[in-house]
């Protein structure tokens, strides 16, 4: 495996282990999360520690489970909700474009932005 490949499923595994930990309120959850989200221990176990790359739908199991935002999990693991995928794909002309044009913008910028689209969907609606 690759080392940016690596770092990203580690970082993953920490976020996942820190929700879980959090919401069950205990180091030793790992068993009961690992029922609620149909999966063995061991597998969850390898995910938590970056040993293994989930599947999309792992991934929004475990973020519906944990109640973090799917998106926000799906990017952390370099994947995309095929919601996003459907849209990239439909608007390849400008989508791809629009986001290299603004790779450079900060948080509260990309806030600012998405703040305007909502109100042009709206007022479209």
């Amino acid at each position: 495996m690759e080392k940016n490949k690596e770092k990203m499923l580690k970082r993953l595994g920490r976020i996942i282990q820190k929700a879980r930990i959090k919401k069950y309120k205990s180091d030793r959850s790992l068993r009961e999360f690992s029922r609620d989200v149909d999966m063995s221990h061991q597998a969850v176990k390898n995910i938590e520690n970056g040993k293994v790359e989930p599947k999309k739908e792992t991934l929004l199991k475990i973020a519906h489970t944990l109640d973090l935002d799917p998106d926000v999990i799906l990017a952390k693991a370099a994947r995309l909700d095929d919601e996003i995928e459907n849209l990239i794909s439909e608007k390849s002309d400008t989508v791809p474009q629009f986001l290299r044009t603004a790779k450079h913008l900060t948080n509260e910028q990309w806030k600012e932005i998405t703040e305007q689209v909502k109100k042009m969907d709206k007022d479209n609606n």
